[in-house]
């Protein structure tokens, strides 16, 4: 099956595929730190919270990954504003927000009801980071940290 992941530019579909099943879990988790930093959303108390439940537990409690998809859905409604505003430099900037914010998502477990399979899971994060992040360099990073 095709995923959207592999009309990226770059190698991230081979390096998520590549990375061995028992380090996706903490790629995962260090792709989401990345983006953060990268995209400066990690002064948000809620996802310090949420990123270092997944740290420490494995696992993120549920009001916890509701509070990340509500600040994705903020940034989505920012960037949905601005474009109707004409604002194109408060667009451009809510919208790879919310990708970044879409990557934490993943992440912490807040983007379904149902728990993905691990490696759907980083495919799904590592778009969103690649989107945020304006290309892929960063996420190539990440991603052969683990790959190999």
């Amino acid at each position: 099956m095709s995923h959207r992941i592999t009309r990226l530019p770059g190698n991230v579909a081979e390096l998520v595929d590549r990375v061995p099943d028992p380090d996706i879990a903490a790629c995962t988790y260090f792709l989401a730190i990345t983006v953060t930093s990268a995209v400066d959303i990690g002064d948000h108390p809620e996802l310090s919270t949420a990123l270092s439940e997944l740290r420490e537990r494995g696992v993120v409690a549920p009001s916890h990954r509701l509070q990340v998809g509500s600040l994705l859905a903020q940034q989505e409604q920012r960037a949905f504003a601005a474009a109707r505003r004409g604002d194109h430099d408060a667009h451009e900037r809510a919208f790879f927000r919310a990708r970044a914010l879409n990557c934490v998502v993943h992440a912490v477990g807040a983007g379904s009801s149902t728990p993905r399979p691990p490696r759907d899971t980083l495919r799904e994060a590592a778009y969103e980071a690649a989107i945020a992040c304006r290309g892929p360099a960063a996420v190539e990073s990440v991603l052969i940290r683990y790959a190999g």
